[in-house]
């Protein structure tokens, strides 16, 4: 079906989205062109990317100087505050890049090349000098002729270069060197210098012999490809005197994909119409069409290609196609269709290592949690060897988000797309836990991708008590505290029988005073509607929005009878601080759901009952002296501090700190704690990858 169609693009993808990465890149030639002015010794920058398939390399380096042009001054004069004299200095750079040459070398051409097989700078300079020369149209050149020539002078092969494309000897040539992962497997073609215990480091030498040829005048490098980039990167510093900078390139956001539809066009249909004007109509808008094509792909840039590539293969073939919601998923979801998009990462995903599912469920709760992690963070393999996580990410064939905080603070989180899940899930199929992990992420809306706040307390309390429900209702502490408090709950059926996933909802609010604000959300007068439509029996949900009306956790259960129903909130108050959650604030939470599900609610429905959990992390003084500190379940008529009280059929239970400490782990509560005392958005650091591993071998034990 899709034989002609695999082999072209089915439209023109115009790139968008990479101001940031122009920027960056251009200042980094700048200040490689500034350093070679000011002395012979000085340490080269390369802008460099070390990212997975489909994260827009090639495309980015390949269309960086029309992606240039378009952005003008913008690109290298920024709002900073600098010298007019600097500013005629970058105004001339930019004026030079402007006519620069792009010279686009495949590394993946590289190989052993006479007379000197073994020289890994040979090949290269061939390479480079054979790319010239096919790019000016005269045939590729004789190797042995090539060294009589150069003799392995940089000075030489550039003048070379210049002839070759006709180029002035001031005039810019900017050299891209694509898929520099190649020197991964190319161990036994070249000699390697080798380190006194014996190891070998091609990306080394590789470095240095672009070392060298920035020594000439004009001449600029940028280098792309999956590799361990951080590695290669710090031994960069150390060994090769290269300074290599990151490019981003991080996955789109809605907007970029909206424009991305409305400027790319289809040559594949009459009049080579917008995608935009291809896929979307009156009934089904390109913010329609954005908003999944989002989910699905995580906004990475090859993935969402290819995605609409398919679509419009889709559309070709049947004219009569209008895209829907329903349709969208339907087409996105068929097997041909996530093949095609994933081909690449296939391999890979389908043969993960017992290590490397074990490292799974850590990277999987990273994206789950959003906690983010920085540049140099460390993962123990074992006793003897660690990995960088930044490059832990892409050996795991995922993706990472560049986040920049209101404190210009740069960290990172792992994006692992929907479209990949599937394939994971058939690699970890018997491990129930990273199952439900997975199948978690994946039921997060579109709209979280927009959340910046760290979920840890409450994804983690959730995910325990879905494995308590799944496998070990009857010896759960959790629930045995639960049931000795409340004699509804032990008339309640706690076996799922199964296996479901924590679901992300619409979240509550007070009005619904726009059009967007009611589609995405719940008012606080729908409890009957959000009870009977949203909350299914078997599944935890999650507002999704930390200012929800609602308790942080809600699920429903049923009784021995189907008339019997328990509606349960669980209200995480994550007190990271000396000061503990107050009476006050229990009779909030008491109060915004207690209340309106009775009076929405239960007053229809007598058999039915409601339950609010307060799980703290600490309780104020007062609140523990009250409560004997000890766990205390209010049930009809009791009155909560005086002020609250509790409504017939409902039941407001708060646990100790103790009860609290043994469901999540002393250990693993003390780093939360430590981690959270000071922000909403603790970063991997803070919380320590030692915290995230050990819960991950809690949650496993639960299993």
């Amino acid at each position: 079906m899709l034989s002609v169609f695999q082999r072209r693009d089915m439209y023109d993808s115009v790139v968008v989205d990479r101001e940031q990465d122009v920027v960056l890149t251009t200042g980094q030639l700048y200040g490689l062109q500034v350093r070679r002015e000011l002395e012979r010794s000085f340490k080269p920058v390369i802008p460099f990317a070390p990212h997975l398939f489909g994260s827009g390399k090639t495309r980015f380096v390949k269309s960086y100087l029309e992606l240039l042009k378009s952005m003008g001054e913008r690109a290298l004069i920024g709002p900073e505050n600098i010298s007019d004299c600097e500013k005629d200095r970058r105004r001339s750079f930019l004026d030079k890049l402007h006519e620069a040459v792009l010279l686009y070398v495949d590394l993946t051409e590289l190989k052993p090349t006479d007379p000197k097989e073994k020289s890994l700078e040979w090949a290269v300079y061939y390479l480079i000098i054979k790319t010239a020369c096919l790019k000016s149209g005269q045939g590729q050149p004789d190797p042995d002729e090539c060294f009589k020539v150069f003799k392995l002078r940089t000075d030489v092969l550039i003048k070379k270069i210049r002839e070759v494309l006709s180029m002035r000897t001031d005039q810019f040539l900017l050299v891209a060197f694509d898929e520099v992962g190649v020197l991964d497997e190319s161990y036994g073609d070249f000699d390697f210098e080798t380190t006194q215990d014996g190891k070998v480091f091609p990306y080394n030498d590789f470095v240095g012999i672009i070392r060298g040829l920035c020594l000439e005048d004009n001449v600029f490098f940028i280098v792309v490809g999956k590799s361990e980039g951080l590695n290669i990167h710090n031994n960069a510093i150390s060994v090769s005197r290269v300074e290599l900078t990151f490019i981003p390139l991080s996955p789109l956001e809605k907007d970029s994909i909206i424009e991305h539809l409305e400027k790319s066009s289809s040559f594949m249909f009459t009049g080579s119409p917008k995608v935009s004007q291809i896929l979307c109509h009156q009934h089904f808008s390109t913010s329609e069409l954005a908003e999944l094509l989002l989910e699905l792909t995580g906004g990475v840039p090859g993935l969402l290609v290819k995605a609409i590539n398919y679509l419009l293969h889709c559309k070709l073939s049947q004219d009569h196609l209008l895209l829907s919601k329903e349709s969208f998923w339907m087409i996105m979801n068929d097997s041909i269709a996530t093949n095609y998009c994933v081909d690449p990462l296939l391999p890979r995903l389908s043969s993960l290592s017992k290590t490397r599912q074990r490292l799974l469920k850590m990277l999987t709760l990273l994206a789950l949690y959003r906690i983010r992690f920085e540049l140099d963070e460390l993962v123990h393999l074992s006793s003897t060897c660690d990995v960088f996580l930044f490059d832990l990410v892409t050996d795991m064939c995922f993706y990472r988000r560049l986040i920049v905080d209101e404190n210009h603070q740069e960290r990172y989180e792992v994006l692992i797309p929907k479209l990949l899940i599937g394939y994971i899930e058939q690699s970890v199929k018997n491990d129930r836990l990273e199952w439900l992990l997975l199948q978690t992420l994946k039921s997060q809306p579109v709209e979280f991708f927009d959340e910046s706040k760290c979920r840890v307390f409450e994804g983690l309390v959730a995910t325990m008590f879905y494995l308590h429900f799944c496998y070990h209702p009857t010896d759960s502490l959790m629930f045995s505290i639960l049931g000795q408090l409340s004699s509804v709950w032990n008339e309640m059926n706690l076996k799922f029988s199964s296996e479901s996933t924590a679901y992300y909802m619409k979240s509550i609010h007070y009005t619904r005073s726009t059009s967007e604000v009611e589609r995405t959300t719940f008012g606080i007068n729908d409890w009957k509607k959000i009870v009977k439509e949203m909350l299914e029996f078997e599944k935890i949900y999650i507002p999704f929005e930390p200012t929800s009306r609602s308790p942080d956790i809600l699920f429903k259960l049923h009784g021995r009878t189907s008339e019997q129903n328990l509606i349960v909130g669980i209200a995480c108050k994550g007190r990271w601080s000396l000061n503990g959650i107050r009476w006050n604030e229990i009779v909030d939470e008491a109060r915004k759901f207690l209340q309106p599900v009775h009076d929405q609610v239960l007053t229809i429905h007598p058999t039915f009952h409601c339950m609010l959990v307060i799980m703290s992390t600490k309780l104020s003084t007062s609140v523990a002296t009250d409560l004997n500190h000890s766990s205390h379940c209010y049930s009809c008529g009791d009155r909560v501090a005086g002020d609250f009280w509790i409504p017939l059929n409902c039941e407001l239970i708060i646990l100790s700190e103790s009860d609290v400490e043994n469901f999540i782990g002393k250990d693993i509560l003390s780093s939360l704690r430590s981690a959270f005392k000071s922000t909403d958005n603790p970063h991997s650091r803070s919380i320590g990858i030692s915290t995230v591993q050990e819960i991950v071998l809690s949650l496993s034990q639960n299993n």
